[in-house]
């Protein structure tokens, strides 16, 4: 009996009905919608097409299994060779060249003529054999009378003369055009996929449309993959293969292609007939199929090897999305240090993450503080899905606390989309656009689509990965700490605050004065040791935690620098920018804020603190140069803020009012009546 297994943990006798396309396993081994007994609406999703796993296969070639962070950190995860594919390939110059020969076999072939001998009525007879007067005598029924001198014949043996069309080398030239018509749709599939490419990069580059920070980080993802021919190139090829799919389709109406039989096939290796070796044109058209055969035949494959071939392409699906993790933390200005289950990721600011991937390869990332996100690579795509059906997948999800379902789809296939399109939606996008475009809101299971063809695929699952880490990795605002009986502090520190139990420290002091504090608490430790030891000479009772508060102060400080020292640090450009503390009414400092500006870049950033939950979560508004809420207006629900923005954000920004932000907690804005919030 088939043992199926849930690749996020679970076990199962039975599959459920519907599953998720590579969400399960059977005996251990990948599957999609390919096995035996299913029908189509048991499972959610398709095995992505070939141009999609052949890319990530290709980058899982180039890095192997065990790359190191480094190697990967380093190489853009993006389709190889992106360039050569819009030249001309060695088999498309083979066609080129040799097509007008095939084209004169199809309409002027080499014809045998076949003799038969056939009794005929005497009216269709045209010649007859020298045999046919002793063949008349013999078969009386031929007779249509007889006379005393002769016999009057009603059927005679005659001699019949056709042409004969099925000749070995007419097979060969009719089955290559049925061959060579397959390989140009594959490639012209291909060229369409590149300028899709080309066309959503030129798109996602402009500084009108999106941001200059997203826009430069494109460019520079993509420089290697791109030149400045690549253009000129595309436009050729895809000209004179187009020309050359017209030329074919047109031989479909040749004689020798509608008298050669379609089901007749031909071995790949050819005979080297007297034809084919000596004719001309046949000898060209013998030279095209070789070429056929060793560059664009697609052997037939076994159910097997079609399994097979699945596990190597969902492996390489697993290592192309930790490709991308490690490209997203890598940005992000993270360094990792290899362990034996993964690897330790690091940051100034921020506490430790451990990276790590199962045998399933789903990513588990946990932070010091214990918050877990996990990482499904699902080897799938569900362009064509019912959007009601997983919907509900993705809510049975939710019980396993954040979960993003990295799934195939390229975002360049939303380029140039108008608002409200739908024709390149997934269902799904519709009835929750949080979940279709990976926004983990109230710890809710969600998808995220992803490509080597994706122009920005790097920078949706940083973006993800970004507000994820600012939720879980970042210290506890402000600087607190408990401290009862603590002598009166000086009127001139504005930066903390003390009640007599809370000491809270708002943002970072200053060298001066980190340097006031110290010297402040060694002369109150050593005045209040003094008083100690007298008191203890006259035998008088001292009260112990004035001293334990000022002992406690002098770390607390050395703390609250290391907390706070990173709040001013633009996330965007880097520079320092000026932090504005907002204190709470708490007296803990548990519902304070803090929003920062720079002014080097005019982005902002800070600690919000939402109305309708109470959760206090990070935002980030980058500088872009033109107005957010009519360019916000202007894209796709589900490309917002993605195409605008890229990864420099924190929490979404709500679509109707930019500057405002939806809580990672709850899911509500400030305004609480936009379109997702509702």
């Amino acid at each position: 009996m088939t043992r199926f297994l849930d690749r996020l943990g679970g076990a199962s006798s039975t599959l459920p009905r519907p599953a998720v396309c590579d969400a399960w396993t059977a005996d251990d081994r990948r599957f999609g919608d390919e096995w035996p007994a299913l029908a189509g609406d048991a499972v959610l999703g398709r095995w992505p097409d070939e141009l999609e796993t052949e890319a990530a296969t290709s980058l899982a070639i180039t890095f192997g299994d065990d790359a190191a962070w480094d190697d990967l950190a380093g190489a853009p995860a993006v389709v190889q060779g992106l360039a050569e594919r819009a030249r001309l390939q060695p088999l498309d110059r083979e066609l080129l060249r040799h097509l007008p020969h095939l084209q004169h076999v199809c309409h002027r072939p080499r014809l045998h003529l076949r003799v038969d001998e056939e009794r005929v009525p005497v009216s269709r007879a045209r010649r007859t054999p020298v045999r046919a007067v002793a063949d008349l005598v013999s078969h009386p029924g031929d007779w249509e009378h007889r006379t005393l001198r002769s016999i009057q014949p009603s059927r005679v043996l005659a001699r019949l003369i056709e042409d004969e069309w099925n000749l070995y080398e007419n097979r060969v030239a009719a089955r290559l055009v049925d061959h060579l018509l397959a390989y140009v749709a594959r490639r012209l599939a291909e060229l369409h996929k590149v300028e899709r490419s080309l066309r959503a990069h030129k798109e996602n580059v402009d500084e009108g449309k999106t941001s200059f920070w997203r826009a430069r980080r494109i460019m520079t993802l993509w420089a290697g993959a791109l030149d400045s021919k690549i253009e000129d190139d595309l436009r050729a090829t895809r000209q004179q293969l187009e020309h050359a799919r017209r030329d074919l389709q047109a031989l479909l109406d040749a004689p020798l292609y509608q008298q050669v039989p379609r089901r007749v096939s031909v071995a790949l290796s050819l005979q080297p007939t007297n034809i084919l070796v000596n004719d001309p044109h046949y000898r060209k058209v013998a030279a095209l199929w070789r070429a056929w055969v060793k560059l664009g035949h697609r052997r037939q494959e076994t159910q097997e090897q079609r399994a097979a071939r699945r596990q190597i392409e969902a492996r390489a699906w697993d290592r192309f999305v930790l490709h991308l993790v490690i490209r997203a933390f890598s940005s992000l200005s993270w360094s990792a240090t290899c362990t034996r289950a993964g690897w330790t990721l690091s940051r100034d600011g921020h506490s430790t993450v451990d990276l790590t991937r199962d045998d399933q390869g789903v990513i588990v990332l946990r932070a010091a503080e214990g918050a877990t996100l996990r990482l499904l690579p699902l080897c799938a795509s569900f362009a064509e899905e019912d959007g009601p059906g997983l919907l509900a997948q993705l809510r049975s999800w939710d019980r396993l606390g954040a979960l993003v379902a990295v799934y195939v789809h390229s975002p360049v296939e939303r380029a140039g989309v108008d608002v409200g399109a739908e024709a390149v939606q997934i269902p799904l996008e519709r009835l929750d656009p949080d979940r279709a475009s990976g926004w983990i809101l109230a710890e809710r299971a969600a998808l995220l689509g992803c490509s080597p063809w994706g122009i920005d695929s790097e920078e949706r699952i940083t973006r993800m990965l970004n507000g994820w880490i600012h939720r879980t990795t970042v210290p506890r605002y402000p600087a607190h700490e408990k401290a009862r009986d603590l002598p009166t502090l000086p009127a001139t520190w504005r930066w903390l605050r003390y009640d007599g139990i809370h000491l809270v420290a708002m943002q970072a002091p200053t060298p001066n004065e980190r340097d006031a504090a110290a010297t402040w608490a060694a002369a109150q430790e050593v005045a209040f040791e003094a008083q100690a030891r007298v008191a203890k000479t006259t035998r008088q009772a001292v009260n112990p935690a004035p001293l334990a508060a000022i002992k406690t102060l002098r770390p607390w400080v050395d703390q609250a620098v290391s907390l706070l020292d990173n709040l001013g640090t633009c996330p965007v450009c880097g520079e320092e920018g000026h932090v504005e503390a907002r204190p709470g009414k708490e007296p803990d400092g548990s519902d304070a804020t803090w929003w920062a500006h720079c002014t080097a870049c005019e982005s902002e950033w800070g600690l919000r603190l939402c109305r309708g939950c109470g959760f206090r979560y990070r935002a980030l508004t980058p500088a872009v140069g033109f107005d957010l809420q009519q360019t916000a207006g202007s894209v796709a629900e589900a490309e917002w803020p993605d195409s605008v923005l890229g990864r420099d954000v924190w929490a979404q920004p709500c679509r109707q009012t930019p500057r405002q932000f939806r809580c990672p907690g709850c899911g509500q804005c400030a305004q609480r009546n936009c379109g997702r919030c509702q």
